[in-house]
């Protein structure tokens, strides 16, 4: 059965709520939310029925990442990865893969994390360096992925390669976390915001792999991150979306219950209401629009690719200048990290640089826009 925006949110209160301040003080992964996420199902979200999933789609996917972002936008950012790799496998394994794998993905198995982020090319994911080299009926990765989110604690990652078969052309590998020759440059993250998301380098190092873990056929890696890239870029519509809805709830309620010594509460001056109206209005609209490019995702509209790049980049600027205004609201205390909304800024300011970036998704958009 497919989980309803209702209780992805009762999950995001009782089993990522209580670790939010922990994770980002330590700058530790969300285990425990991630783990719950895998025993509830969640895993399978939009695994097909068939395969003992739930057959959601991408509204699905947007709600219940905006659920768990509305509490931890690190934990947000780590499953929308998930749901992203998995939606690869979904549209373009074999069926082979898809029985051995989708099946382990709904049980909470197998998690997925996504390699594609490379320091030479960095926000074009279409142009890596990861190499492959023919081994008998096998081939050989080489290279390093500079971001690789959930390391460790995802099974496989999800590894864009250039093809050695077909020059100009891509594949997409499972990776397993303990493969030989697959190293990880622990202790490099610490991120000024969403500080638990384990992000790392990983290095492949002569990376010996079956052709069974290439998902689906050789040199079709490129066409196949046309079913990742929305799921992804939806998926940080509504992490940011759901950071935003987080910073609106903090600051009214305590505008709410901040009281002068007359009795007034912040929240009846007149100026307080106006920016409260400002930063709901915004909110509001990250959320609407999320959801409908999520909408337009699965109903297959032809405007579906602008809208996706939009409510991100919509999202984007809205999480800044949501927190900026919570953080005036609360003032001192604010500033005093008395309320949280110091870590909801800062997680904020992650979004206009994480890939891709603001500047690269509105050349992207524009370009669509016009063609």
């Amino acid at each position: 059965m497919t989980k309803t925006f209702e209780d992805a949110m009762k999950f995001a209160e009782q089993h990522v709520k209580p670790y939010t301040e922990e994770v980002d003080r330590d700058g530790r992964f969300p285990k425990e939310a991630y783990n719950e996420l895998r025993k509830q199902g969640y895993m399978g979200l939009i695994v097909p029925k068939e395969y003992g999933g739930m057959g959601g789609g991408a509204r699905e996917h947007a709600e219940v990442v905006h659920a768990l972002s509305n509490y931890c936008a690190t934990t947000g950012l780590c499953y929308m990865m998930h749901n992203a790799g998995t939606k690869c496998i979904v549209d373009y394994g074999t069926e082979e893969q898809k029985k051995e794998f989708l099946p382990k993905i709904a049980k909470g198995e197998v998690a997925i994390a996504l390699a594609y982020s490379e320091s030479g090319s960095g926000t074009h994911f279409g142009s890596p360096d990861m190499t492959e080299t023919k081994s008998g009926s096998g081939i050989i990765l080489n290279g390093r992925k500079s971001f690789v989110t959930s390391a460790l604690f995802a099974d496989y990652y999800l590894t864009l390669s250039n093809s050695c078969e077909n020059k100009g052309t891509l594949n997409n590998w499972l990776v397993h976390n303990n493969s030989k020759g697959l190293f990880h440059e622990e202790s490099k993250w610490d991120g000024l915001g969403m500080r638990g998301n384990a992000s790392m380098p990983v290095v492949y190092d002569n990376v010996e792999l079956d052709t069974s873990y290439r998902i689906g056929k050789e040199g079709d890696g490129g066409n196949q991150t046309g079913s990742v890239l929305p799921y992804f870029v939806t998926g940080l519509g509504a992490v940011y979306s759901g950071l935003a809805r987080d910073a609106y709830n903090c600051i009214l309620d305590y505008t709410k219950n901040r009281k002068y010594t007359s009795g007034q509460a912040l929240a009846d001056i007149e100026m307080v209401q106006v920016n409260l109206a400002e930063i709901y209005t915004k909110m509001q609209s990250a959320v609407a629009l999320t959801f409908d490019a999520a909408d337009s995702l699965d109903n297959k509209e032809s405007d579906a690719g602008l809208k996706i790049f939009a409510c991100r980049i919509n999202s984007i600027e809205i999480a800044v200048e949501v927190c900026q205004k919570a953080m005036k609201l609360g003032g001192g205390n604010a500033y005093a990290k008395r309320l949280p909304l110091e870590r909801y800024m800062r997680d904020a300011l992650a979004a206009p640089v994480m890939a891709p970036g603001i500047d690269v998704l509105k050349t992207w958009l524009g370009k669509a826009i016009v063609s």
